[in-house]
């Protein structure tokens, strides 16, 4: 019986994915919007059953995402509005939790090329991967 509702609770977890889908969307997800000016607001909401950790990492996988989409190999990340403001560039960020509930988000600028302070956005996906989507993408 514990085994069943172990194996019940893990498949309720939040899955990596896009918040707006009919299907898995009810449970959280990654969405993201314009602005202002050339920023990207990235967030992850997640449910009460997924770490604080993993949502992190699933922002920062976004993100590169994001970028690689764009066509853009680099991008800066910053905690928030008032840190983009300013230019201070971070490498990770801490989940929040809203109502039991982990969710994340960070601003990203993306680049064509390296400048200090900005991320590789393949060197992200590459080393994020394996938490993300640990089957290999399925």
């Amino acid at each position: 019986m514990s085994i069943l509702i172990s194996a019940t609770l893990s498949g309720c977890a939040t899955p990596y994915g896009d918040a707006r889908n009919p299907i898995t969307g009810w449970t959280g997800g990654y969405y993201e919007s314009k602005g202002p000016g050339e920023l990207i607001k990235v967030i992850f909401a997640g449910n009460s059953i997924i770490k604080t950790d993993t949502v992190s990492v699933y922002l920062l996988y976004r993100c590169a995402e994001i970028a690689q989409r764009e066509g853009k190999p680099y991008f800066a990340f910053y905690q928030n509005l008032p840190d983009a403001v300013l230019d201070k560039k971070s490498t990770s960020k801490s989940a929040s939790t809203v109502g039991r509930k982990p969710t994340d988000y960070a601003y990203i600028l993306l680049s064509k090329e390296d400048k200090p302070g900005y991320l590789s956005a393949s060197a992200v996906i590459s080393s994020l991967e394996i938490h993300v989507k640990p089957e290999g993408g399925k």
